[in-house]
């Protein structure tokens, strides 16, 4: 996508929805070839690309949260046990 939009000589670029529009590495990809990136900020789309880190980000502001698990699941048991 960022060698189709250089060669058209594109300046920017809005990811419409789903997963180009989540992605840290593409939004990086579209800074480094200079190409302006509609949407959120590299730092933004990392934290919130992780639900652990958005977890812990909103509950560090005082937001309300779903109750879940204090941390990412990462076996069968755990989850088992949650």
């Amino acid at each position: 996508i960022i060698k189709v939009a250089k060669d058209a000589g594109v300046d920017a670029i809005h990811p419409g929805y789903g997963f180009l529009a989540e992605s840290a590495e593409f939004a990086q990809a579209c800074n480094d070839n200079k190409i302006t990136f509609i949407g959120p900020r590299v730092e933004h789309l990392d934290i919130f690309g992780d639900k652990t880190k958005a977890k812990e980000l909103a509950i560090s502001a005082g937001v309300s949260v779903v109750p879940g698990t204090d941390g990412a699941v990462t076996n069968p048991q755990q989850a088992e046990d949650f």
